[in-house]
């Protein structure tokens, strides 16, 4: 008993260390004043000091998001605050866990036996990566947590409650959240139908209500929308589409390579292993496909959004994707890379005693390369957070003399 209490201790350690580590970076090297979009969110605060903040202030598109949620979040926080933007970061880390958390309870109910303590700790390493430096340290990026943590909680609901109204309903409220978080949430709807059709429990009245909240859902938001006058050309990838397929693949694969060249290979590394054990787990077992399908609907999930992104941000170029904000999104593309692959490799392994050496090796050199990669985009995200915190908060000391300080310090902070 005592033992089995250690083991648990132990695990549940592991579990919380990934997280406990970017919590100590970003108490330490978070940007604690106001940077780039946040003093756009100054009118805002001014507004709710006077009591004159309607609901169409939130509305306003930012960019080509509607922001309501997490501006509504930023508010509140601010007005209890005084605006202090370290409970930003501290909401991130918490919408994070909470993402942390539904991807535990995916792999709980998508798992016929108890899942292996190495993959939650897996997943833990993963969503707590520090290549995601930017988001970590900069507060104003609480959106795209944000925007995740629906699009995850949605999948979870529909995994936990299958065929039941309770989730349905959460899925829908969950992809709202997602929906008005980030642009990308709008890819959360047609995901979570896909996730509908594969779990084959829903009666055509489900279908119903789901498709009626997604199209009231995006009538909403893009009513009176307008794309911002400095918007990159949509068609761009039509007169160069080496640019855009690289700026694609660049985005998939900068989770785990956070440069040039490394962002290519993982990015093919990635989407080959995904098609290979989705391949596979049709082949050995179809049925168990049908099991595993949340982590394929979330495999999906951050494709279509670098095919999207892509479309408003390849005319800036490729390198643009290596972006450390997406990496956020992408990260969920590798943990349900991880779990289709693992899956398949134990069918095969129980299918075919014969090749199990040649399964093994196999799965041995993906192991290794997914901890190399991991642990240099690691290196990579520390250096670029210590590097980010330094320049920011190097001009910090321009906000007690505005009139009398370098215009270029005033840049660093808002460069518009």
């Amino acid at each position: 008993m005592n033992e089995k209490l250690l083991n648990k201790t132990l695990v549940a350690f592991a579990i919380l260390l990934p997280p406990a580590i970017v919590f100590s970076f970003v108490s330490k090297l978070g940007i604690t004043i106001p940077f780039w979009d946040q003093w756009e969110f100054v009118p805002l605060l001014e507004k709710l000091y006077n009591h004159t903040l309607t609901f169409g202030d939130v509305w306003k598109p930012h960019n080509e998001h509607r922001i309501i949620f997490p501006q509504a979040l930023m508010l509140i926080l601010a007005y209890l605050s005084g605006w202090n933007i370290s409970l930003e970061l501290g909401a991130s880390f918490v919408l994070a866990f909470l993402t942390l958390l539904c991807l535990l309870s995916i792999l709980r109910n998508t798992s016929e036996s108890p899942p292996s303590p190495w993959l939650k700790i897996i997943i833990s390493c993963l969503v707590f990566s520090m290549v995601q430096s930017e988001n970590w340290c900069w507060g104003w990026q609480i959106q795209i947590f944000m925007s995740i943590f629906g699009t995850v909680a949605a999948v979870c609901a529909l995994t936990k409650w299958p065929g039941r109204y309770l989730g349905l309903v959460l899925a829908i409220l969950a992809a709202i959240l997602s929906r008005y978080s980030f642009n990308i949430g709008l890819i959360t709807w047609p995901v979570i139908f896909l996730l509908l059709l594969l779990q084959k429990k829903y009666r055509p009245i489900h279908f119903m209500i789901f498709i009626l909240s997604g199209l009231t859902t995006v009538a909403l938001y893009y009513y009176n929308y307008t794309l911002p006058s400095d918007h990159q050309p949509l068609f761009f990838f039509l007169d160069h589409p080496w640019g855009y397929i690289r700026y694609v693949l660049t985005y998939l694969g900068a989770s785990l390579g956070p440069t040039p060249v490394l962002s290519l290979v993982m990015a093919l590394i990635i989407l080959f292993l995904a098609a290979f054990a989705v391949f596979e787990i049709r082949r050995i077992k179809k049925q168990k496909l049908l099991t595993l399908a949340p982590w394929l609907v979330l495999a999906v999930y951050p494709c279509i959004a670098a095919i999207i992104t892509g479309l408003g941000r390849a005319a800036l170029g490729w390198q643009q994707a290596l972006a450390s904000r997406y990496t956020t999104i992408t990260v969920i593309l590798v943990i349900s890379t991880i779990m289709l692959v693992g899956n398949a490799i134990k069918l095969s392994l129980n299918i075919n005693r014969k090749k199990q050496l040649k399964t093994v090796v196999f799965a041995a050199v993906v192991v290794c390369v997914f901890i190399v990669s991991y642990g240099y985009s690691y290196l990579y995200g520390i250096n670029f957070q210590q590097q980010m915190s330094r320049y920011v908060m190097e001009s910090a000391f321009c906000l007690n003399y505005p009139y009398n300080a370098d215009p270029a310090a005033l840049v660093r902070l808002y460069p518009s």
